[in-house]
């Protein structure tokens, strides 16, 4: 995972977590259409209409604000500092990181209205065409197993103790070539090596779904916070994954305006909140 085991599980900040007395600091990725004191805000409310299950109780009275963090990497440093007192990420990536840090454990589970993964375009021509192509494919590895089967071998129940392997992308002479954004900052569903070479799911989708369409891809390596102006500006034409909610309150918050995204690749609905031992 990009700049992750690298820097952050050779060199650990010894800094102990301790809650503050009335607040307890959680970090989370940075979310595109919402800002950091809007989201906490809205936070406190849907708190109250969820099930939130705790390993230890909170001292009486206590609030949670929320800090937005624009890679992964900076969000456990944040923890590791203690800048932190926790960080809320989906299930199986929160499982990834407990299985190569032993220094974090769950602090809490939060089940939620299911969330999805999805493909992100622009609201132009380009995008909508690259939008229904990316559905059929999708669709169609659905259909076939292709789907389940990639997300029970990198995510699920990937069985692995090494980093997962590159996947190499098929060539296609004369077709066209599409530039796809990914972030490492989500593994093992987005992830990026040490190396800087995207590796795992996202590139097994991206490789299936490109046999499908007959197109060549280029990856792109871009941060959390870079996924849509990477799109705006045109530097790549689709970014690997946006994060869209069933709850109609939480909808939107991490898809800014002209964006449209593909049919949902991952879904979860538990959250993990992860803290320092």
């Amino acid at each position: 995972m990009k700049r992750f085991l690298c820097a952050v599980l050779v060199v650990l900040v010894m800094a102990s977590c301790v809650y503050a007395a009335d607040s307890l600091k959680i970090g989370v990725l940075t979310k595109l259409n919402v800002t950091q004191e809007d989201f906490e805000k809205l936070m406190q409310g849907l708190r109250l209409r969820k099930r939130e299950y705790r390993t230890s109780p909170n001292p009486e009275g206590i609030s949670y604000t929320y800090r937005f963090y624009d890679t992964l990497t900076a969000m456990l440093m944040a923890l590791n500092s203690g800048e932190i007192d926790e960080i809320q990420i989906p299930e199986d990536v929160a499982k990834y990181v407990l299985s190569y840090n032993k220094s974090y454990e769950i602090s809490a589970i939060n089940v939620k209205a299911k969330d999805y993964l999805s493909l992100g375009f622009n609201d132009n021509e380009k995008g909508r065409k690259l939008q229904s192509l990316f559905n059929d494919a999708l669709i169609t590895m659905e259909n076939d197993g292709r789907l389940a089967a990639l997300t029970s071998l990198y995510v699920t129940d990937p069985g692995i103790d090494d980093e997962p392997e590159a996947i190499r992308f098929e060539h296609f002479d004369g077709a066209e070539t599409i530039s796809v954004a990914v972030t490492g900052d989500m593994p093992p569903i987005d992830f990026i090596a040490a190396d800087g070479v995207p590796a795992g799911f996202n590139t097994a989708i991206l490789a299936e779904a490109a046999k499908i369409m007959k197109v060549n891809v280029k990856l792109v390596n871009v941060d959390t916070i870079a996924r849509a102006a990477s799109l705006v500006s045109g530097h790549v034409d689709v970014v690997f994954w946006f994060q869209i909610s069933s709850d109609p309150q939480e909808q939107n918050f991490d898809i800014p305006q002209g964006i449209i995204l593909s049919e949902p690749y991952y879904s979860w609905d538990k959250m993990y909140s992860l803290k320092k031992k």
